[in-house]
């Protein structure tokens, strides 16, 4: 009987084992992935940390347009767990959009064909530049038009960084005015959004009704009409979702708050 026991023990420590691997093996991104220029922008804040603070996870949506990241407070190599977590809260922002974890401290674990996922080859140093950043990430296939390519020629690295900076783009500057319903508050909520659009950049800036605090956020734009945004508000409550911007000047998002409540929003066109 205990013989009987032990085996039956042992089979369920060998399921249990090659369970648990192939779900953690499941977490991690592969194939192909092309980043989004405000995910490249958070991703490169990530890799930079914050003080004390050092990157411990960052997820991005399959789709390359959504992201969610964690610092560690006690130190690179302190912190353990928050993979489902992550991924959970990754796939709310970027509406139900499927997420995979991209890289753990300043590796970048996603293996698309180039990148292998561990060594020299896959780390990003927290002393380079926003732009060598971007330099490693066409280099190993997640900026750019294909991810066939091996090769490391500094010299198209820098040609593709000089041409993504003259592309044209739209250019406005100002301020308009936002009307945005949040699921709980029976009044619309109305504030302003700082326009920087050189660069496709804003800000949000809002006051909640009933003196409940206010919020603040960014928004990014491509020029294909599509883009991301995010609040935070002084209440601990915060938002994000994805937005589009219409021909005639005006914007319409929409996304879900960290209870999983509905956020929609209008901004208005060019006064």
């Amino acid at each position: 009987m205990k013989a009987n026991l032990t085996k039956i023990l042992l089979i369920l420590s060998v399921i249990l084992l090659f369970g648990s691997n192939s779900n953690a093996g499941a977490k991690w991104g592969k194939g192909e992935l092309k980043l989004n220029d405000f995910v490249v922008e958070k991703f490169i804040e990530y890799i930079k940390g914050k003080s004390s603070k050092s990157p411990y996870l960052f997820a991005v949506s399959v789709d390359g347009w959504g992201y969610n990241y964690y610092y560690c407070p006690a130190g690179m190599n302190n912190c353990e767990g928050g993979d489902e977590q992550i991924l959970q809260e990754c796939t709310r922002y970027s509406k139900d959009v499927e997420c995979k974890l991209f890289a753990r401290n300043r590796t970048i674990k996603w293996k698309n064909g180039i990148n292998p996922g561990k060594g020299k080859a896959s780390k990003i140093s927290s002393k380079w530049s926003d732009q060598e950043i971007i330099a490693k990430l066409t280099e190993l296939g997640f900026l750019g038009n294909s991810t066939t390519s091996t090769s490391t020629d500094t010299n198209s690295t820098e040609t593709k960084i000089k041409e993504k900076k003259i592309v044209k783009k739209y250019e406005l500057k100002g301020e308009r005015s936002i009307a945005l319903s949040w699921e709980g508050y029976e009044e619309l909520i109305a504030g302003t959004v700082k326009f920087d659009e050189a660069d496709y950049k804003g800000d949000l800036n809002l006051s909640l009704p009933n003196e409940d605090g206010t919020c603040e956020g960014n928004y990014f734009l491509q020029n294909n009409g599509k883009g991301t945004w995010n609040i935070a508000c002084t209440n601990n409550m915060g938002a994000a979702g994805t937005l589009k911007w219409k021909k005639n000047g005006s914007i319409t998002g929409s996304g879900k708050d960290l209870n999983d409540k509905k956020v929609k929003f209008t901004v208005s066109n060019k006064s």
